[in-house]
């Protein structure tokens, strides 16, 4: 039986501003989002019976409110393809976390499905579905490193990625819902407390590429929200400097954030130690492509 994997990377925000709510529902962001190795894999295989899809996996929804699904049930009607489709996923990105997971799943779906199926709509096709998803999801389609602008469908590639390793730690109890981390943003703005247009989308694109970690300007509106609100957050937030982190931050609405090192032993001893303290500890690399489906 024909079946195709491929892997789903974690993103991070290293930079990430919204704005105000605009009439078509969206917040305009201006962020820097770059992939890292912290991986779900998926496996896709065809199966007897025409329309079903079935996935296996670590999901906490119902399988139509799945974006696998979702993308899956797209690709399949955009294509005129209706043969059954069973997808199995090891789930390690956690979700409401602020990572990309269910957004990365997706995209790596439609790409898995143009090996399974042998059928490719056409690098346009496949990034018109993406964004229908989705916002996060194009640019897991491309760069792993890349400017964002629009509601997230605008994609600047950032050209190689930095070499840089880190650690993302999330604490204990759920996630944050990024539907309710908007509502919380929204609130902030209404009442004054959050600065906006601090950091240009070009002066973002600069400090990444001339500047080293430790120098960088960058900030979360998310993370301004909550930081004296959800106090994990801000204790992780210290934390990581306290443990030799060169910059920390929340990624996307949270509730994991990230630490980056420049040197090994700290980087090594603050994953000792954190994993003591943490439930989820994993280190990472910045990636420099992003992963392609195979047959195996």
């Amino acid at each position: 039986m024909r079946t195709v994997r491929i892997k789903a990377p974690a993103k991070i925000n290293l930079h990430l501003e919204t704005g105000a709510l605009r009439e078509d529902g969206f917040h305009p962001i201006i962020s820097l989002f770059q992939a890292v190795s912290l991986f779900d894999t998926l496996e896709f295989s065809l199966t007897s019976r025409a329309g079903e899809i079935t996935i296996d996996g670590a999901f906490d929804c119902p399988p139509q409110s799945n974006l696998i699904y979702k993308a899956v049930d797209l690709f399949r009607r955009k294509c005129g393809d209706s043969r059954g489709i069973c997808v199995r996923v090891d789930k390690r990105i956690p979700s409401q976390a602020g990572l990309g997971g269910g957004s990365s799943d997706a995209a790596a779906a439609l790409k898995a499905l143009v090996l399974l199926l042998e059928t490719d709509p056409g690098e346009d096709a496949l990034m018109e579905m993406a964004a229908a998803l989705g916002s996060d999801v194009p640019f897991f389609m491309k760069s792993p490193a890349a400017a964002v602008t629009g509601r997230g469908e605008i994609l600047e590639d950032m050209g190689m990625p930095l070499t840089l390793e880190g650690l993302i730690v999330k604490g204990e109890g759920d996630g944050i819902s990024t539907a309710a981390a908007y509502r919380a943003v929204d609130e902030a703005m209404a009442l004054g407390k959050l600065n906006q247009g601090l950091l240009s989308k070009e002066d973002m694109m600069q400090s990444y590429r001339s500047l080293p970690p430790s120098q960088w300007p960058f900030y979360n509106s998310f993370m301004e929200t909550f930081r004296n609100h959800i106090k994990p957050i801000e204790f992780i937030y210290k934390l990581l400097y306290d443990s030799g982190a060169v910059f920390s931050g929340l990624s996307g609405s949270g509730s994991a954030l990230f630490g980056i090192f420049t040197e090994q032993g700290l980087l090594q001893n603050a994953e000792t130690a954190l994993k003591q303290q943490f439930p989820f500890v994993e280190r990472f690399y910045f990636l420099n492509g992003n992963p392609e489906a195979v047959v195996i």
